[in-house]
């Protein structure tokens, strides 16, 4: 029988808690901290069908997001709308997924993506350095979300709070987009805080 081997993060090896970059006054305008331990799920139903908006509200203890975008946070979950009939479910505990059997495509993809945390005063700047969307408070405020590239990766980025984003990324392009990430902060100076 093949060992089990526990999952690892892809950035072992480089995630190194401390400050980095430029120095300045009142200390580094963005921390960098890596979200390990999530529930994410990958949901795929037809809204107009009977008994899956339902059963996912009751899932998720949340209205699914219908607008393009649009989140919806009830603390220990985040959802997330990636299209007309796609989700991104962000748990911190394993939820109860039985009442959408038959009625949902359901896949666990938390092993295939990687999320860092971006914040602090100067967090818009640094991504806007390596992404195409209008970052500004007023275009994409705290609740939205939007899939784009950021730094030549196909990432989702979400704005959890003012000057707060979660960005994810395919395990596979985590270490090359950390890479870039830590390069683009120095300018501004960042810690990377406790995983």
């Amino acid at each position: 029988m093949a060992d089990i081997i526990p999952d690892r993060s892809a950035l072992d090896g480089v995630y190194r808690e401390g400050t980095y970059g430029a120095e300045r006054a009142g200390g580094p305008a963005v921390t960098l901290a890596e979200r390990t331990g999530r529930t994410l799920i990958h949901l795929s139903g037809d809204v107009d069908g009977a008994g899956f908006p339902t059963a996912a509200r009751h899932a998720f203890d949340l209205p699914l997001p219908l607008n393009a975008g649009e989140t919806r946070d009830g603390g220990a979950t985040r959802l997330i709308w990636l299209g007309p009939d796609a989700w991104l479910a962000a748990c911190e505990d394993a939820p109860d997924l039985s009442g959408l059997e038959g009625l949902a495509a359901v896949n666990d993809v938390a092993p295939g993506r990687r999320v860092v945390r971006v914040s602090g005063p100067d967090s818009r700047a640094l991504l806007a350095n390596g992404c195409p969307l209008d970052l500004h408070p007023s275009a994409f405020p705290a609740g939205h979300a939007a899939q784009t590239l950021v730094g030549h990766v196909t990432a989702l980025v979400d704005c959890v709070a003012d000057d707060t984003f979660e960005v994810y990324v395919t395990r596979s392009y985590a270490r090359y987009f950390w890479d870039w990430l830590t390069g683009q902060a120095a300018e501004f100076g960042y810690r990377v805080a406790a995983a």
